[in-house]
């Protein structure tokens, strides 16, 4: 049976003091984004309606494992225009890396538009947790906690992607519409980050909000969070028989893993003939987003026929998605949610 096959990744040769495998692209590539505990203004707004109240009723941007790091750092000019030409650009963050920003990660991204080229960077600082998630997700119960002898990647038609701890740093990198089919240019790349990012400053304890906590959204079920009776009560029949499933990819992506480790909800309900019924998102302590300097571009975050909403629930934020419904069904189920 082949590597592809059992899901391990192939050697492709020593990567030094990091382990690497290949995953799938979990959102849109995005500019380099370190949250910081001193925000500057007039930053982009998204495409989320903030509340009625200004952005200093809001919470402070999250606190940032590798303050005033730049992506230029991670990946100089020169190296991106070697790896995806003279024409690729930084682009924006997606609302998808909210939870890799919430646990204090930075997020660098690159694409050239004309050929499709692309590269995104994250960067965590207590990555321990990440890289223990990432193993037990893939089985690979024979590496080691120090990784120091440990490499691997994966690649496929439409790419190459890389994981890796140093110390106590992970990072994720994935490349799209590169000539890599060994991964190794993805590979130099991520060993060319880590060389360059400083140590993470170390967070302080947590007092109940902010960065790594919320409102306790992470000790709740979906079906606790939002019932299967309350959505057919909303949906009527066509909900009968409804139930939630789960939402993980095959394969790891730390932004839904750190969306786990912020203690963070992303819930999927289907019907009984497996049609989607709704798909909502809580992200503790998220209510940053809805600041007018947050660092996040939720631009096409939700097709043009699903109603979607976002909301903010006292410090965290939340978004409920429901394919084929109209906006009052819509707002009915969020109102539901927010209790």
């Amino acid at each position: 049976m082949s590597n592809e096959q059992t899901g391990r990744p192939r050697t492709v040769g020593r990567v030094g003091r990091a382990a690497l495998v290949v995953i799938i692209t979990l959102a849109a590539l995005t500019a380099c984004v370190g949250p910081s505990s001193h925000p500057a203004s007039g930053g982009p707004t998204g495409g989320s309606t903030p509340p009625a109240s200004s952005s200093r009723d809001l919470p402070d941007l999250p606190v940032a494992d590798f303050p005033g790091l730049a992506c230029e750092q991670l990946a100089g000019p020169d190296a991106i225009a070697a790896l995806l030409g003279d024409g690729a650009a930084t682009v924006a963050a997606s609302i998808a890396e909210a939870p890799v920003l919430q646990d204090g990660g930075t997020v660098c991204g690159w694409a050239d538009e004309a050929t499709g080229a692309a590269l995104t960077i994250r960067l965590v600082g207590e990555g321990v947790d990440h890289w223990a998630a990432f193993n037990h997700w893939y089985e690979h119960t024979d590496w080691t906690d120090t990784v120091g002898e440990i490499n691997g990647t994966r690649c496929s038609d439409d790419g190459c992607s890389v994981h890796a701890l140093d110390g106590e740093r992970f990072i994720e990198v994935d490349a799209v519409g590169l000539d890599d089919p060994d991964g190794q240019r993805t590979e130099e790349i991520a060993r060319a980050a880590l060389a360059a990012a400083p140590a993470p400053t170390p967070r302080p304890v947590a007092s109940g909000t902010g960065s790594g906590s919320g409102t306790g959204s992470g000790s709740r079920s979906c079906a606790v969070a939002l019932p299967e009776a309350a959505v057919q009560t909303i949906l009527g029949t066509g909900a009968a028989g409804a139930s939630y499933v789960s939402t993980a990819t095959p394969s790891y992506h730390l932004a839904q893993d750190a969306l786990t480790r912020v203690g963070g909800l992303d819930c999927r309900l289907l019907s009984a003939d497996s049609r989607e019924l709704l798909r909502f998102t809580v992200l503790p302590g998220g209510a940053w987003l809805f600041r007018d300097d947050a660092p996040i571009d939720d631009a096409g975050s939700a097709g043009d026929e699903d109603a979607s909403e976002t909301a903010q629930r006292g410090e965290d934020w939340v978004s409920l998605r429901a394919p084929g419904a109209g906006e009052e069904t819509a707002r009915a189920l969020l109102a539901e949610l927010l209790g």
